[in-house]
């Protein structure tokens, strides 16, 4: 078997300090050999830089200046990173006991391996309540990515550093799905990501997360890597990711119908409801196609 390889541990953060303290102390609690732990701050106005110096003697490297956003926080951590395998974990999120020796006993005893990925639980707040785990769907191919056909939340993955370099890292321009643009970067190249059958992190969900406060921006940054990537695809392929991104749609739109409804808005509900199945009729015959056709029919719940 392989020596035991190092690993980095990248965190951007930005006015997390309720939570910060917390993700350090998931990640110094590995106990990994050849740990390396960097922290990039992009110029918090809160008590983050008071979090960080509490623990920098145990930190490789940190920084608190203005920068260009997570993306680039964490790219400037691949690129400072001497260790075999990198990883990003932010400043909201956690690491599960023994999550890096799990990840790094696979990479080491799997001939080839440069990319692995774990399980997920997912926790709240008070005002989000959360309480939900799954383990790993990984992506296997690009239409994988493309059509959303796989389940891994970025906390659970570790990647080999030189795979990262050979496909320029995440990219800058975008917010949000940078993560799932480097997978499908990464499938092009020819990787593939091994499942580990374990939770390994743990993501938390929270009000003012991008993920719960910002998700109807996410939809746009997918169409750039979709006009990118598509052409890509074999004919046969294409046929099938338009049918699966059609369904996608569909399913958000009846969504919004059931909510439209439960809120006291049939009008807008019903409007809504024809407009989807005009847009891609198959999308009825869907589970969220026929619940929202009951509810119309039978009454709503309230949605969550």
């Amino acid at each position: 078997m392989k020596p035991w390889p190092g690993i980095t541990v990248i965190t951007p953060t930005y006015n997390s300090g309720p939570f910060l303290a917390e993700t350090i102390e998931s990640v110094l609690n590995q106990d990994v050999p050849g740990l390396e732990y960097m922290i990039f701050d992009g110029g918090s106005t809160d008590d983050t830089v008071d979090v960080i110096r509490r623990y920098e003697k145990h930190l490789t490297f940190w920084v608190s200046e203005k920068d260009g956003g997570q993306a680039a926080a964490v790219n400037r951590g691949f690129a400072r990173a001497t260790t075999e395998f990198v990883a990003e974990l932010d400043s909201d999120d956690l690491y599960l006991p023994g999550a890096l020796h799990a990840a790094l006993d696979v990479l080491r005893s799997t001939p080839g391996a440069r990319w692995v990925a774990g399980g997920i639980l997912d926790f709240g707040t008070a005002h989000t309540p959360q309480h939900s785990w799954y383990l790993p769907t990984v992506p296997t191919t690009l239409l994988d990515v493309l059509t959303q056909r796989f389940q891994v939340a970025q906390p659970g993955h570790v990647w080999s550093r030189a795979m990262i370099a050979a496909v320029g890292g995440y990219d800058t321009s975008m917010r949000y799905v940078f993560d799932n643009d480097l997978y499908a970067k990464l499938l092009i190249n020819g990787e593939r990501c091994i499942a580990i059958n374990r939770p390994l992190a743990a993501y938390r969900l929270h009000p003012t997360s991008k993920t719960m406060a910002e998700g109807q921006y996410f939809e746009a940054e997918w169409d750039r890597i979709r006009a990118r990537c598509v052409p890509l695809l074999p004919p046969h392929e294409r046929v099938i990711y338009r049918h699966r991104v059609a369904m996608l749609r569909s399913q958000s739109s009846y969504t919004t119908a059931a909510r439209e409804l439960a809120e006291g808005s049939p009008a807008d509900a019903r409007a809504r409801f024809a407009r989807t199945i005009a847009s891609y009729p198959p999308s009825l015959l869907s589970r969220a196609g026929l619940g929202c056709a009951r509810r119309l029919l039978f009454g709503s719940r309230p949605v969550r």
